[in-house]
């Protein structure tokens, strides 16, 4: 009597386990809610296939997969594969998620509450009209109402099958995929790349643009804009020299955790691009795409050095990214660790310049081992013709 018991018992426990099924997501498209603040929202959709357990992010023309998912139970685990960043989230239903995004990058602790809801496509809910009002090119100004601390950018804004591609395009970088909507006397435009979370909300009075922005849970400010075609930004190439004539030296470890000494042998009677760069930064993260390319195609006359400042407290930690890094991105020529990521940590390594004011920034040194140019930020895909 008491074996069979036993075994009723065991048979309940395993039939218990045995019912415990992973939950499913529903293939199809995703629209999530970051919740900034108690007044902010910050829309972006994907889509989902269940097939390949993959999701695509949608930002305006650009496309981020993702695969590295865990379901377990109710569950959710969703990985960026480049930015120290992940979702972990509970499946309410096929149809709901809830949960949290971590960005680590900015700390143990960040994190912004999101919702996801299943079979909505358009990121903003209104439906698009008056686009031409918005299309063009702006002349911004962020932080309008702090003088000192006050910021020029360029917004460059386009009507795309019922929504509005663009960006803002400023002396350090630009604001990268930006899509959203117009209705009647307002433009909403967001993106969300795993690092940034950005949110531009705005309202047309006469001929000038109001708006907010927000990054993240973090940071708030206003903006105003006008159009203006002929308005420019000061040359990119102008912004860091150099102020001594102190030989450009450095040395530091690499991904090998040896040491790497400029100007080397494999230097030697080449062009050399040195990339000060951040594995956390999207800009960094399309300038590199360009560099492999042009690498692949020069590298006989060209050598190119990263040189990363990261957000990795430890210095095991920030080689691990730039290991991450140097893989995702199919990346063939050195990487070394700089330090963390700061600029005056990253003018303190390379003292001979002014001043460092972006990440990235490129050093285009001549075969003789003079600097010829220096290059403050990168201008991405989303800006058209900087770009090109």
């Amino acid at each position: 009597m008491k074996k069979l018991v036993f075994l009723i018992l065991i048979t309940g426990c395993f039939s218990h386990i045995s019912n415990a099924k992973n939950k499913t997501l529903k293939e199809g498209h995703w629209r999530t809610e970051l919740y900034l603040n108690n007044t902010d929202t910050l829309p972006f959709t994907f889509y989902y296939y269940s097939e390949y357990n993959k999701l695509i992010i949608m930002n305006a023309s650009e496309r981020i997969e993702l695969k590295d998912i865990t379901i377990k139970n109710d569950k959710v685990t969703v990985k960026f594969p480049i930015f120290n960043s992940e979702f972990i989230g509970v499946i309410k239903s096929k149809k709901k998620i809830e949960g949290y995004w971590h960005n680590y990058a900015k700390g143990p602790d960040y994190k912004i509450p999101f919702n996801a809801k299943f079979g909505i496509f358009n990121r903003f809910l209104t439906e698009q009209n008056n686009a031409d009002k918005f299309t063009g090119k702006w002349e911004v100004t962020f932080n309008y109402s702090d003088s000192e601390n006050s910021e020029k950018a360029i917004g460059l804004f386009e009507a795309k099958k019922g929504t509005i591609h663009g960006t803002f395009l400023t002396e350090t970088g630009d604001y990268r995929f930006l899509g959203g909507t117009s209705y009647w006397n307002t433009m909403n435009l967001s993106c969300f790349d795993g690092t940034h979370a950005f949110l531009f909300k705005s309202k047309l009075k006469n001929d000038t643009l109001w708006g907010t922005f927000n990054s993240g849970s973090h940071y708030k400010t206003e903006w105003f804009a006008i159009k203006n075609d002929s308005f420019e930004l000061r040359d990119p190439e102008k912004l860091t020299y150099v102020v001594n004539n102190n030989p450009l030296e450095f040395s530091f470890t690499d991904l090998k955790n040896t040491d790497y000494v400029y100007p080397n042998q494999s230097t030697q009677n080449k062009v050399v691009l040195i990339q000060i760069l951040g594995t956390w930064c999207p800009n960094c993260m399309d300038e590199t795409n360009f560099l492999t390319r042009i690498y692949q195609k020069y590298k006989t006359d060209l050598e190119i050095i990263g040189v990363g400042f990261e957000t990795g407290k430890t210095n095991e930690a920030k080689l691990e990214s730039l290991q991450n890094y140097k893989k995702h991105m199919n990346i063939d020529y050195p990487l070394l660790i700089g330090g963390d990521a700061c600029k005056p940590c990253a003018v303190e390594k390379f003292p001979m310049l002014n001043d460092i004011m972006s990440f990235p920034t490129l050093l285009i040194i001549d075969k003789k081992g003079n600097i010829r140019k220096i290059h403050t930020g990168f201008s991405g895909p989303s800006t058209g013709k900087y770009y090109t």
